[in-house]
């Protein structure tokens, strides 16, 4: 039985590969790549340092990366586990729309180990590409963390691709074995997969834990790119007064307090700036710490949710399925 859901799942798998084997092909040079220009730059001892020369290092490295940044910060590949989960559920799906579920049953072989052995194969899979993909990603952005921080790239690192890929999985196979229609369920699967991540990614996530907060004198050091905060997950950060109450004043107070340097050189007066209630900025932030805590919430609630939605997949089959 394990064979023959191996043989039913092949294709399913050597596209999954496949998609992994391209990534690959494109990071692992460009990740070697990083890594020598990170080596070269020295930019380690400048990680956490505020200093002009440390400035320039990180600044001129972040420049030269900044093309291999946007491959991942521009959000696609927040798509690839959706995908892996909904393709790797279509041969079940195709049992059940197809009727030779039922062919399986009446061959001396029970829904529950036909179920078991399905699940198995299938959720085997998933499980094994999404380790190689959090890998393969883990592994590349290893020098853009040191600089920026684990919550840069957050959705690619860590555990929390396992939860995606089951999600989207279970997803699948809990509206597959209701609708009967394997290409509906995959869409439709797939669509609300995406609309979670969406909601998961932009508000859910930094409510996990109760953030930080802090006010500082502009000029100050605080929770910015080149001090010690400079791996933090900044929220938000804006001018403020003393206690914190965010700057309402407006373009015409910023140009007000605008002083000529001379060449052309202007700068903000922070004197004027303070007697405008904005003389401070007031950040809120979660600490580079907390990384692991937010992967473990995050993969417990997604993985938690296709458990759930596998478990009813499961009964409705062995239920309500004829």
């Amino acid at each position: 039985m394990i064979w023959l859901s191996w043989r039913q799942q092949r294709t399913e798998t050597l596209i999954t590969a496949g998609i992994l084997a391209l990534l690959a092909a494109a990071f692992v040079p460009m990740g070697i790549h990083l890594a020598n220009l990170f080596t070269q730059q020295d930019v380690a001892r400048c990680i956490g340092r505020d200093t002009p020369a440390c400035y320039a290092t990180i600044s001129n490295f972040g420049d030269r990366a900044g093309i291999l940044r946007s491959l991942t910060s521009g959000g696609w590949f927040n798509l690839i586990p959706g995908l892996i989960g909904v393709a790797l559920a279509a041969p079940v799906l195709l049992d059940v729309e197809n009727g030779t579920v039922r062919l399986a049953w009446t061959q001396s072989l029970t829904r529950r180990r036909w179920l078991a052995t399905k699940l198995t194969v299938t959720v085997g899979t998933a499980l094994v590409a999404a380790a190689a993909f959090s890998a393969l990603f883990t592994w590349y952005q290893g020098p853009l963390n040191q600089v920026y921080g684990r919550f840069d790239d957050f959705d690619f690192q860590g555990i929390v691709p396992l939860g995606y890929v089951l999600f989207a999985l279970g997803l699948a196979l809990a509206l597959g074995v209701v609708l009967r229609r394997t290409a509906p369920a995959i869409v439709v699967g797939f669509a609300v997969f995406v609309a979670a991540r969406i909601f998961d990614q932009s508000w859910l996530r930094q409510r996990f834990v109760t953030p930080l907060s802090g006010t500082w004198r502009q000029g100050s050091e605080g929770p910015k790119l080149f001090g010690p905060h400079a791996r933090d997950w900044i929220l938000s950060e804006a001018p403020s007064d003393k206690g914190g109450h965010l700057f309402t004043g407006g373009l015409e107070v910023l140009q007000s307090c605008a002083r000529n340097l001379g060449n052309g050189v202007k700068a903000l007066d922070q004197h004027c700036l303070a007697r405008h209630g904005a003389g401070y900025t007031h950040a809120v932030w979660q600490p580079a710490s907390r990384f692991w805590e937010f992967q473990g919430i995050e993969t417990a609630l997604f993985a938690g949710a296709a458990l759930v939605l596998l478990a009813f997949a499961a009964w409705w089959l062995q239920r309500r399925a004829a």
